[in-house]
């Protein structure tokens, strides 16, 4: 009798555990998540793809900025050269790990897209192997950003992709896109 009734609050446990979990994957599942076809790479986190229910999606990806042009803020500067320099491995980078014209899982959501083939996530190899930094123009999905800046952090000290050679200007990039970041998100929510 007594094991009964641990066996049946085991099971009552587990059961609102079980029915938790789906309830947080819920949240993380993005509205539009379908096979599509790779049809063009405008930069290391931007794509185009074909999804025949959806037509032409345009893909920025979600939590993930690569350097696209030079810049200097208050505190730092990337350069017109090292720019082109960067660009040029992290496109390489992507070249090598997605296809034109390949099948790829897409989850998109409010404008920013999830991309995946297999059990590899994109957004995340891109900054676990140092050729993209964490960016936060939208904050919706939090586990995922926290998850990021863990790999960025590890790519970061074991100085992979572009931050081996260029470690002060993807500091820099990462710090001027929080910025704007800041700004942008302030000013959506005076409004």
């Amino acid at each position: 009798m007594q094991n009964q009734k641990l066996l049946n609050k085991l099971f009552l446990i587990l059961l609102g555990l079980c029915l938790t979990s789906l309830n947080l994957f819920a949240f993380a599942t993005p509205p539009i998540s379908r096979q599509a076809l790779m049809k063009h790479i405008f930069a290391p986190t931007l794509f185009s793809m074909y999804s025949k229910d959806y037509g032409m999606l345009y893909c920025q990806l979600y939590g993930v900025a690569g350097v696209s042009k030079s810049f200097k803020n208050d505190t730092c500067e990337v350069s017109a050269r090292a720019v082109k320099e960067m660009r040029h491995f992290a496109m390489q980078y992507t070249r090598n790990k997605v296809f034109l014209e390949q099948q790829y899982r897409l989850g998109y959501k409010s404008g920013w897209c999830f991309l995946q083939r297999g059990g590899n996530l994109f957004n995340a190899e891109l900054v676990r192997d140092g050729y993209a930094v964490v960016q936060y123009f939208d904050i919706t999905e939090s586990a995922v950003l926290a998850d990021l800046e863990v790999l960025e952090s590890i790519a970061k000290a074991e100085k992979r992709g572009l931050w081996k050679e260029w470690g002060k200007e993807m500091e820099c990039l990462k710090r001027t896109l929080q910025e704007i970041a800041k700004e942008t998100l302030s000013g959506d929510s005076a409004e």
